[in-house]
């Protein structure tokens, strides 16, 4: 009974909040028009933050970058997967999907970290999409171990 208690998570969670910190700009007008996985082509684009979280990417000098991105224009009641029907969309990196929150790795052309400004390589998304965060991949160490947040 105790795991049971332990795992439950309710339905809904009131107060559950993401606001995009920039845009990315990219060739593909929509995300059926862009390569599945960004990593299989050489497309480039530009990450653009707002200007509240240029702070951001301060010592940022990686040479990849996890964009989390948000998929606003797919159709979020999908399911299954057009290509496959046996299979769900939680079984693939499709952004049609209920909460079409997408994750691309791309590589760092280059930094502006006055203008919050990233161009990289290997793009996925459709022009104009929310970016929700920027992360570096899990390879790649950027603390120290005295790091404490």
């Amino acid at each position: 009974m105790i795991a049971a208690t332990l795992f439950f998570l309710p339905r809904h969670r009131p107060g559950m909040e993401c606001d995009p910190i920039g845009t990315v700009y990219t060739p593909y007008e929509t995300t059926s028009e862009a390569p599945r996985q960004g990593f299989h082509g050489d497309a480039e684009g530009v990450v653009e933050l707002d200007p509240t979280y240029h702070d951001g990417l301060t010592g940022f000098d990686g040479d990849r970058v996890v964009v989390v991105w948000w998929a606003d224009r797919t159709d979020r009641s999908v399911l299954t997967l057009d290509r496959d029907p046996a299979r769900g969309v939680f079984t693939s990196r499709s952004p049609a999907r209920p909460n079409p929150v997408c994750v691309t790795e791309c590589r760092v052309l280059s930094v502006d970290h006055e203008a919050g400004r990233l161009r990289l390589s290997g793009v996925d998304m459709a022009d104009g999409s929310p970016v929700i965060d920027l992360k570096v991949p899990v390879d790649v160490q950027c603390w120290d171990d005295s790091d404490s947040t």
